[in-house]
């Protein structure tokens, strides 16, 4: 009896760690409809089409100077969508969910024994959940977890990660967070020269591993603009939600910042497990969990290797008081992921990919209820070059479903300038002359969001509803 409880012990972890994984994945495994998903399958198919990675031709509006900053999944996404339709698109969604949240806590295991880590894979997906979107971010998520870790173990062995240096290379073509990982590494190099002071030798080393992340993104084909794209889309964080602050007193928020409780109560406990760099990131993490609506889920990720060890050192009591946690001396095979452990993961993650794959064609090969299929027969007949004065949210539909049509507004902020996206929010609440701006744009077809206040101004105006569909309204000026 008591062999069987021991067992149930045992495999608890894993239940929970499939449990969360097959949450994600049963939450993803639908139609697809983030707004901001279409233009980037039109993006790549850009790409495919013009055979190199250079900035493509999007709108008669889109006049800022911009960079493509997430080649390398666009073009993998449109060659799904070319062999495998929505519903492979859907698929490599769930796939890109089960392998984040199985890297996580593969990571989390090099740090701590399996609940532990579970625990704090748990705590990073309650933390990310709402940015866990089928958009390259993800890729971004978890490049940054392997940095994190890669420092923290650079702050015990001080042995340079010097494999960090293509990887920013790599992670610049896949997302424009990679100047957040060369952050980590200037961060880290900076708290050791001052709390560990190593020789200098060493820290030339150290320090040529974060310069050479920064300097290696120069051979990405967009060249030294790609350096820019921080600040580019800073300037039109205004106009995005998820740039703007994040509610401290919000879900995601508020599960940041209970890490850093969490974590705080611990090292304030067993003050031996509390190292410079940890409490640095920490701090970061509030940070994240503060400056924007998507920052959240960085802050998420940062901290969820810090709970594990944490959490582990409140487990492993038998630890000597001096002994520092989780140096290379002290990761036995309590933290070690063995042949069994990963040949179980390895087979459970292939059994729900396939699952998935067997299942998505039937419930994810048609788009999602928020976008107007049933309009796509009068948006086809429009004239190629057509000036769509369409709403923020349907744009990124227009250009991958119909891209022969000239958009006014789309996902992608960066190609539109800011007094170009002042001029939508003038017209969508009709504010202080958009009439002017109306007449301007040249529009006589418009795809409006139905019963909005800019559907009822339009009509108002003379503009007449030809067709509806899924919450849009079709208009076009006499």
């Amino acid at each position: 009896m008591r062999g069987l409880g021991d067992r149930v012990v045992a495999g608890a972890p894993f239940a929970l760690l499939a449990a969360t994984i097959l949450w994600v994945a049963s939450r993803a495994s639908t139609p697809l409809q983030d707004p901001d998903a279409w233009w980037h399958l039109r993006l790549g198919q850009d790409f495919l089409d013009q055979r190199s990675l250079s900035t493509p031709e999007w709108s008669t509006f889109a006049t800022s100077t911009w960079v493509p900053t997430q080649p390398l999944p666009e073009v993998t996404l449109a060659l799904v969508e070319h062999g495998f339709g929505l519903a492979g698109v859907v698929w490599v969604y769930v796939a890109t969910l089960v392998g984040l949240v199985l890297g996580i806590y593969l990571l989390n295991r090099r740090l701590a024994s399996p609940l532990p880590a579970v625990v704090a894979t748990m705590l990073f997906v309650a933390a990310a959940e709402a940015a866990m979107t089928p958009r390259p971010q993800l890729i971004s998520y978890g490049l940054l977890a392997v940095v994190v870790v890669a420092w923290l173990r650079t702050e015990q062995d001080l042995r340079p990660r010097w494999w960090l240096v293509p990887l920013s290379l790599l992670w610049s073509l896949c997302h424009g967070f990679w100047f957040v990982g060369v952050g980590y590494g200037v961060l880290a190099v900076l708290v050791i020269a001052v709390a560990v002071r190593p020789p200098p030798a060493t820290l030339v080393r150290l320090a040529l591993v974060p310069i050479g992340s920064a300097l290696v993104v120069l051979l990405n084909p967009a060249g030294p603009a790609v350096f820019a794209t921080p600040f580019v889309v800073r300037a039109r964080g205004q106009f995005i939600t998820e740039w703007q602050r994040a509610s401290l007193t919000s879900g995601p928020s508020l599960t940041v910042l209970a890490t850093v409780v969490l974590c705080a109560a611990v090292w304030a406990w067993r003050r031996e497990d509390v190292t410079a760099f940890r409490v640095a990131v920490s701090v970061t993490a509030v940070f994240l969990a503060w400056y924007a609506v998507r920052t959240v889920a960085l802050g998420g990720v940062v901290m969820s290797p810090l709970v594990a060890s944490a959490l582990q050192s409140v487990l492993a009591t038998s630890r000597p008081p001096g002994e520092r946690p989780s140096t290379l001396s002290t990761e036995s095979a309590t933290n070690a992921v063995g042949r069994r452990e990963l040949r179980g993961l390895i087979v459970g993650s292939a059994v729900l990919l396939v699952s998935a794959a067997v299942a998505v064609p039937h419930v994810a090969a048609r788009p999602g209820d928020d976008v107007p299929i049933a309009l796509d027969e009068r948006l086809d007949a429009l004239s190629a070059g057509t000036t769509v004065l369409d709403d923020y949210a349907i744009g990124g539909w227009l250009a991958w479903r119909h891209p022969g049509l000239n958009r006014w507004v789309d996902g992608l902020a960066d190609a539109y300038p800011v007094a170009h996206l002042r001029d939508v929010t003038t017209v969508q609440f009709q504010g202080s002359g958009w009439r002017r701006v109306l007449t301007r744009s040249g529009a006589t077809v418009a795809l409006l969001e139905e019963g909005s206040d800019a559907e009822r101004a339009f009509t108002a105006q003379g503009w007449e509803p030809v067709a509806t569909d899924r919450g849009w309204v079709l208009l076009r000026l006499p």
